[in-house]
């Protein structure tokens, strides 16, 4: 376990995560840097090791656990009883008033915090949507743990003061059933200004697509690597993978290809412009047959905006009405190499086609990059 003390604060915040905190928390971690007592409590995940703590002055109490994914159900539910141990007495050790969580293992554990602390009040971020809450599945095993799992949910969420997500369709499509509308806001997943000050956008050499962030959705990776081969054009992957064989794997699927190629991880505030300083177009499909990635809006989109880049986004998701809707981009089958190769020809080989998609995340750049997290402190 690592921390670091800071006690000068009054008022205390604590950070409730099972993972190291991504650029997104780390942008909540700021708001409530500025006037409060700021731990984070948190695992590292020994198969998904992406992130590495990033902010000064707020105590890391980081918890060493291989955590499996939420879909081998028994093994997380052992491991997740194991963090909930030890986080509920460093809790008692913090005496937080307020508790920001991000994942169902966090909201149980600030639950059960707070039925003896009735004074804490609760936040709870969603950036992703179990499928199990939006599908049925035809095994009986599988929908009745599904069906465990939402009744462990929904009765967490009574402890909860605000629901913040990053995508509106998360509370249109199951939210809204369990939380009042005044109790919830959406935060775009958007980049601060300052990561982007110093961006200098791609003016020569070949054509290059960009993948920026975790690597996962191994098939449309592939994908995107098998139509850059035949179009004669670059592939950038910066990141780590979603677990660490997720990009053994795909590194290995590149080892021979010379137009693909690999940064690694990278500090995300250091690092960003100019990664994306190094691409023509962000590739953003992800796997449309599962049910988050139909409704979830990724950060890609808005830092695309921002940089002037556009992005290639899977049809039948509501990321791509927006794409199209602002015309910032194309969308394509999510596992079609032909369809993918035709849009991927028409943003090498046709400058104004190219330029007007530009044109139109110009325009609605400043829109983007309005970022209030105001609403975070409201409960």
């Amino acid at each position: 376990m690592d921390s670091k003390e800071n006690t000068t604060l009054k008022s205390k915040v604590c950070f409730l995560l099972t993972h190291i905190p991504n650029p997104r928390m780390n942008k909540r971690i700021n708001v409530y840097k500025e006037n409060y007592a700021v731990s984070v409590l948190c695992i590292r995940r020994k198969s998904q090791n992406i992130w590495e703590p990033q902010i000064d002055d707020i105590n890391y109490y980081i918890y060493d656990m291989d955590l499996p994914s939420a879909k081998h159900l028994i093994k997380r539910a052992i491991m997740s009883g194991k963090y909930q141990k030890v986080a509920l007495e460093k809790l008692k050790e913090i005496a937080p008033e307020r508790l920001y969580c991000g994942g169902l293992d966090s909201l149980i554990i600030a639950n059960k915090y707070k039925k003896n602390n009735p004074q804490t009040k609760v936040i709870y971020e969603v950036a992703d949507l179990r499928e199990a809450y939006i599908t049925t599945p035809k095994n009986i095993l599988k929908r009745l743990a599904n069906g465990l799992v939402k009744k462990k949910e929904k009765k967490a969420l009574e402890c909860i003061g605000l629901l913040v997500v990053t995508s509106p369709q998360f509370y249109n499509q199951y939210y809204c059933q369990f939380i009042p509308n005044n109790k919830m806001i959406f935060i775009p997943n958007a980049p601060n200004k300052m990561v982007f000050e110093n961006y200098k956008k791609k003016s020569d050499g070949r054509f290059t697509i960009g993948f920026i962030g975790g690597i996962r959705y191994l098939k449309q990776m592939k994908m995107l690597v098998d139509a850059a081969c035949e179009m004669n054009c670059d592939v950038f992957f910066a990141g780590a993978g979603g677990t660490l064989t997720e990009y053994e794997e795909i590194t290995t699927y590149c080892k021979d290809k010379s137009n693909v190629s690999f940064s690694g991880r990278y500090d995300y505030e250091k690092d960003i412009s100019r990664l994306y300083g190094q691409v023509d177009c962000v590739f953003a499909v992800y796997d449309a047959s599962n049910p988050n990635v139909r409704i979830a809006l990724p950060n890609k989109l808005y830092e695309s905006i921002v940089c002037g880049l556009p992005i290639i986004v899977a049809k039948n998701t509501y990321l791509s009405e927006l794409v199209n809707e602002w015309g910032v981009g194309v969308s394509v089958k999510h596992d079609s190499v032909e369809e993918l190769k035709i849009e991927i020809s028409k943003l090498m080989n046709d400058q104004a086609y190219y330029d007007k998609i530009v044109e139109k995340c110009n325009r609605i750049k400043k829109d983007v990059l309005t970022n209030d997290l105001s609403g975070i402190l409201k409960v």
